[in-house]
């Protein structure tokens, strides 16, 4: 049985993780001296480069210094629009989604491109409002973006995470700041060398984990593969039912070719605060800093927080266990230095992970013993708006105990906009 269990998985995975169709991080359609053509780019750094002098004049026979560029760009599936207005070097940045615009200005038209990308990484020193440029400038402008509100870093980033569903760091449930939920619930819910059951005896010392998850999403045209590694080292006392953990989750990413590190390092103590002969109730309150970034992307930020996680398990009948369990959240993010840029998310959220399984034994295998469960997981978000608010998972696990105890898992996630993802996941004790 637990070996049909685990092709079943395997296969699933396998299927999912299959090559796509993908749309790149960069889509340029420019509109230079009269001809129009689509461009794109994987890195936002090809991207702009593509906007220089002789970038253009490589793409469009017809560019010359001060030749008018007209630009919509698609950047991580958020529609912007850049104007080089004819005979200047000044580029129009407008973000049709709010409605906000900024001027870049240099002394040179490849000046102006190098200050663009400055300003996507977080320096607002080389902007400077649109309603400041020249009358003659201002008027060849469409209105809605002569009377604009100004656009600033801060606010692009958080467009992105608002209406698109690939950001790194926020926005959709494999970004960072959910994982980080995610890895606090885990801890809660599924301490090193835990099966499913209720009041299951564990030796008081030292454990170990090492995992790996590999989850592939399909997510507003953009397709997402992510693989994990989850490590955890924990010292349990059981005499007293506390357990002191430290665990870290690395990740590398990859939307639709462009590659995204996330990784999160946490700290707490599962509490054992009331048993009995067929329930525990067990209270772990933990917190985390994570890290997730893109060199391709340009940019990067730090996530900080804390949660409290409660898990209670009650033996229905003899053979069924139902555990249900609560997280609730609260994680901000932090300005950070990546890749020369410094960009402020300015992100405060809370999230509430309420799930619930119902598990029993299945037997042996190796002279193991088997459990297994069915799962489900809601997740809701509030504070910061986000493209994707609230999302659930339907998942089968199981474990098996012994000397060194493994836990699988495969997950289906669906949420808003059409978001769909399935994981693979696999833990081992010692």
């Amino acid at each position: 049985m637990l070996r049909k269990y685990l092709l079943v998985g395997v296969a699933l995975s396998a299927i999912t993780l299959a090559p796509a169709a993908q749309a790149q991080l960069v889509e340029i359609t420019a509109t230079v001296g009269g001809v129009t053509r689509t461009l794109s780019f994987n890195n936002l750094e090809s991207a702009l480069s593509q906007l220089t002098g002789p970038g253009l004049a490589a793409t469009f026979p017809g560019y010359t210094s001060g030749t008018a560029v007209n630009a919509n760009i698609n950047y991580n599936n958020q529609p912007l629009t850049l104007i080089v207005p004819q005979g200047t070097t000044t580029s129009i940045v407008f973000n049709p989604l709010t409605g906000q615009a900024v001027a870049v200005t240099a002394a040179s038209a490849g000046g102006a491109v190098n200050n663009v990308r400055a300003f996507f990484q977080g320096d607002t020193s080389v902007a400077t409002p649109v309603s400041s440029l020249p009358a003659s400038v201002l008027a060849s402008l469409p209105a809605e973006i002569r009377n604009a509100p100004v656009l600033s870093p801060t606010t692009l980033i958080q467009s992105a995470v608002r209406h698109t569903i690939t950001d790194p760091v926020a926005g959709n449930p494999t970004s960072l700041m959910p994982s980080m939920v995610a890895a606090d619930f885990l801890a809660g819910s599924a301490p090193t060398g835990a099966m499913l059951g209720v009041n299951q005896p564990r030796e008081t010392g030292w454990r170990f984990s090492l995992g790996a998850n590999i989850a592939t999403t399909t997510q507003g045209g953009a397709d997402t593969r992510a693989f994990s590694a989850p490590m955890r080292g924990s010292y349990y006392n059981a005499g007293t039912g506390t357990e002191i953990f430290l665990d870290s989750v690395q990740a590398l990413v990859d939307v639709s070719g462009t590659n995204v590190y996330q990784g999160s390092v946490g700290v707490g103590v599962r509490q054992r605060v009331w048993s009995g002969t067929n329930f525990e109730w067990n209270v772990t309150p933990a917190f985390r800093w994570g890290l997730a970034g893109s060199e391709n992307y340009g940019r990067g930020s730090q996530a900080v927080g804390g949660s409290l996680t409660s898990d209670f398990r009650y033996a229905v009948t003899p053979t069924y266990t139902l555990a249900v369990t609560n997280t609730a959240a609260y994680y901000q993010t932090e300005r950070y230095n990546w890749s020369g840029g410094s960009v402020d998310y300015d992100l405060q959220n809370q999230f509430y992970r309420n799930g619930i399984s119902l598990s029993r034994p299945l037997g042996e295998a190796f002279g193991r013993p088997v459990q297994g469960g069915l799962t489900f997981v809601d997740t809701r978000v509030t504070g910061s708006h986000w493209a994707i608010m609230n999302w659930q998972e339907y998942g089968v696990v199981v474990a098996s105990g012994g000397r060194l105890p493994a836990r699988f898992t495969l997950t289906y996630m669906n949420g808003q906009q059409n978001f769909q993802a399935l994981r693979f996941g696999l833990s081992m004790g010692f």
